[in-house]
């Protein structure tokens, strides 16, 4: 730019000198010398220009690559948080202070920290544990990670706590903890304990009395006496032959190895099948043995056949077994909720038994819990009601129980009902309803 403006002004002098006629030759020259410097600084300023451009577009696309990286740094973090966010496991990080900086929404719910602040809160506050705490100090001092067992709510959590800081020690976050739930799978852990160890107690008792019976019946004199034993012997095989087949079918159950054989039939045949199967039992029992359809003509549902008769005959036999002679059993079929999403049909077993306290209805459904044991006569083997159960839960049902002492008992389950029987069941029961009110 300067020799532009000396060239400029040589070029302004020799104009002058010229116009005043003092010297041609000195304003010639003045003129000339003035030209060629503004061509040089002209010349110069556009190369300058020229990189000044360049530098320009350069810098122009350095800051695209600088937005685009940012736009990529910013969708890989908002889908961390979508994945942190959509993720069952507890996600805790604190800083060097051991404050939470960050916890994901399953903290937040699982915790019961959804009503408080716990941003910038101390981890021992959050969490209480010491033994969580100690690990989480000692991964951010040494680097060390940990894995350990915390317990809250009555829950279990597997926590691994990693150390998170770079090596220069910066970022917010010093330590992540990351919490798995495994309490369903220690309450399975301690079901299937306590079932192997119930059902070696359970065969444990008829193999000592089927023992017990074949050593005895070897001094038997008597022919009356050999009848007994081999009775006792046949009697105990029989109970552990069921107690077999009923763990077996528990297992399948439970485990999802047996799949219901689903198919639309009608209702009345699968209990008629299983009340006539029964009935021989309770005439010699002298019971009396009735079944109500509740309504004319088929109920139609979509349900495994075999499943349902063998549900329905656990109750039945139990009935039978807790009901005294002269006593009466009432088996019926009945429509649920009409307004359900998923309709269903409740079979009941009413009896006039000796009925259940109320302090053990609710784990009647458990395996091997068995009600006043001093009345079965070794007879039962505590599955069939778990059976029922599950039965009714493969159907998508549930299972009910009405009781009282002395009163007698009324256990039910229920199964779906076919999608072509859906609207039938209301008209059913507005009929049924008028009359009762007639």
């Amino acid at each position: 730019m300067r020799t532009t403006a000396i060239g400029v002004g040589a070029m302004l002098l020799g104009v002058a000198l010229l116009a005043a006629e003092i010297s041609v030759a000195a304003g010639a020259l003045s003129l000339v010398l003035g030209v060629v410097l503004a061509a040089i600084g002209l010349w110069n300023a556009g190369a300058a220009v020229s990189k000044l451009s360049a530098s320009l577009s350069e810098t122009s696309q350095a800051r695209d690559a600088l937005r685009e990286e940012l736009g990529s740094r910013q969708a890989e973090r908002d889908q961390l948080e979508r994945a942190l966010a959509s993720t069952g496991d507890i996600v805790i990080a604190v800083d060097r202070d051991t404050r939470v900086r960050y916890l994901n929404p399953a903290a937040e719910r699982l915790l019961g920290l959804v009503e408080q602040p716990v941003r910038d809160a101390p981890l021992l506050d959050v969490v209480e544990d010491p033994d969580l705490y100690d690990a989480v100090r000692l991964a951010d001092a040494e680097g060390t990670p940990a894995m350990l067992v915390v317990l809250r709510a009555e829950r279990r959590y597997r926590t691994v706590v990693a150390p998170v800081s770079d090596i220069a020690g910066t970022g917010p976050w010093s330590v992540v903890l990351a919490m798995h739930d495994l309490s369903d799978l220690y309450e399975a852990e301690i079901a299937r304990r306590d079932f192997f160890i119930n059902a070696s107690h359970e065969l444990r008792t008829p193999l000592s009395t089927i023992s017990a019976a074949a050593e005895t019946l070897e001094l038997a004199r008597k022919p009356e006496d050999a009848q007994r034993f081999r009775e006792i012997i046949l009697s105990e095989a029989g109970r552990m032959q069921q107690l077999v087949e009923e763990m077996l079918a528990l297992a399948r159950l439970e485990s999802g190895l047996t799949e219901p054989q689903m198919e639309t039939a009608a209702i009345e045949s699968m209990i008629g099948a299983a009340v006539e199967s029964i009935r021989p039992q309770a005439s010699r029992e002298g019971l009396s043995l009735t079944y109500d359809a509740n309504g004319a003509g088929s109920t139609m549902v979509n349900a495994d056949a075999e499943l349902v008769e063998r549900a329905l005959l656990n109750l039945l036999h139990n009935a039978v077994k807790f009901t005294d002679a002269g006593g009466e059993i009432d088996v019926r079929s009945e429509h649920g909720d009409p307004s359900d999403p998923a309709p269903m049909v409740w079979i009941r077993v009413r009896d006039t038994g000796i009925g259940i306290e109320q302090a053990e209805q609710s784990r009647i459904f458990q395996r091997f819990y068995r009600v006043d044991r001093a009345r079965q006569s070794g007879g039962g083997t505590g599955l069939g009601l778990a059976v029922v159960r599950h039965i009714a839960e493969v159907h998508g049902g549930a299972v009910s129980l009405e009781s009282a002492p002395g009163a007698g008992s009324t256990f039910g389950f229920s199964i779906p009902l076919a999608l072509s029987s859906v609207a039938e069941p209301s008209s059913a029961l507005q009929s049924e309803a008028s009359q009762r009110e007639v």
